[in-house]
């Protein structure tokens, strides 16, 4: 009777720690609501690119404890308006395919694969980036004058293909084009 309780007890202990509370985080600054397996740490930074210096809001969780996804981040970029004034369709691609080489050379990588996506509207492309060890999975749409990118990043052979969804589904523009 012992063992089986202390089964119980063990499996209970077990499936607590490793059953994940998925919090659901709001910007209205960064306009954009998404869900994370925990709380997630917001940064900025400074990137240097080709039209100037740009901010990069970066909302991430990150854990190696979890056992399955490593990473999981938004990235929210504001590009100077007056280069999206004579928008186009050959420089929306033009940009996007900017993110997707980018990410690519970012991380010494192969892209796998990479498909045309939208999201409220809006253009975007979704890739899978492998390099060694880890695999990329990345949402990139671009919204007007701002690039917002969703990323998971798993160590090889760890993927939880549910978590990768689930972040990358959640995903929303609080801003909706009409």
């Amino acid at each position: 009777m012992k063992l089986f309780l202390s089964s119980i007890f063990l499996f209970i202990s077990v499936f607590t720690v490793t059953a994940q509370d998925w919090e659901k985080y709001k910007s209205e600054d960064l306009a954009f609501v998404a869900e994370f397996p925990g709380t997630p740490e917001r940064t900025v930074q400074q990137l240097q690119t080709a039209v100037g210096e740009l901010d990069m809001h970066m909302v991430a969780y990150s854990s190696s404890t979890t056992g399955d996804n490593v990473y999981y981040g938004v990235i929210r970029s504001d590009y100077p308006e007056d280069q999206f004034s004579d928008i186009s369709d050959e420089k929306v691609k033009s940009v996007l395919d900017g993110a997707v080489n980018g990410a690519v050379t970012n991380v010494n990588g192969t892209l796998e694969s990479d498909e045309n996506i939208s999201l409220n509207g809006y253009p975007g492309r979704k890739i899978k980036i492998t390099t060694t060890g880890m695999e990329l999975f990345m949402n990139a749409y671009l919204v007007d004058n701002v690039m917002y990118v969703t990323q998971v990043i798993a160590m090889e052979g760890s993927l939880n293909s549910e978590n990768l969804n689930k972040f990358l589904d959640a995903f929303d523009i609080i801003n909706v084009k009409q």
